[in-house]
């Protein structure tokens, strides 16, 4: 075996974070050790990650939750895997770490750490797991996320159902309310799945 990265992409409520606790749940079934992280940026469950349903009056109730440690800076990031305690390394809402400004690359800190890991670590059974929007509202890259997918083993993009027309191909996270802002955190008040017939692209340019 040697080390591995999974990328898990997708719009809101297309089943990510549902996926990537299904795999750490089987990765424990085989007595794996899992270290979970998550941004500190995403507000809306601090200290765990949540599986979530949207219920028919648009709100959502957790469905599932693991633990996860809080990530607020690369500094954060390189104390907590240092140890190297761990078999399997979750990263969800993994959108939310910043490319650098100016921009250096399509990584940013947290692509490179992750890079790096798996290069140090190549010679173990190292398995990565990350989680996370690959597209914005305004359909451009969203963050780490697409140049992590160009490193990954594999991928799996999954879409949702389009709130507007039903149809199993919801691709993107279509922004309800006015903000131009690329990192806003919300949930079902804030943003609809969309396809591609139903989502009204930005009428100018970010």
């Amino acid at each position: 075996m040697t080390a591995r990265l999974e990328v898990i992409v997708g719009p809101m409520f297309s089943g990510k974070t549902e996926r990537l606790i299904a795999k750490l749940h089987r990765a424990q079934y085989a007595r794996k050790r899992v270290r979970i992280i998550k941004p500190a940026h995403d507000t809306r469950t601090q200290g765990f990650i949540a599986s979530r349903a949207v219920l028919p009056d648009g709100t959502t109730e957790v469905t599932d939750r693991l633990s996860a440690v809080m990530v607020r800076s690369e500094d954060d990031f390189h104390r907590i895997v240092k140890p190297f305690d761990f078999d399997v390394l979750a990263i969800d809402e993994a959108q939310f770490f910043p490319l650098d400004t100016p921009l250096r690359d399509s990584l940013g800190w947290f692509g490179r750490a992750i890079r790096e890991l798996l290069r140090d670590k190549r010679d173990t059974n190292l398995r990565i797991i990350v989680a996370g929007l690959d597209m914005d509202f305004a359909e451009e890259p969203f963050g780490p996320v697409p140049g992590l997918l160009a490193i990954a083993d594999s991928v799996e993009k999954l879409t949702g159902v389009c709130m507007v027309c039903g149809s199993d191909a919801g691709y993107i996270s279509h922004r309800l309310i006015s903000d131009e802002k690329q990192l806003v955190v919300g949930d079902a008040g804030e943003y609809q799945v969309r396809c591609r017939s139903c989502y009204p692209p930005p009428r100018k340019a970010r």
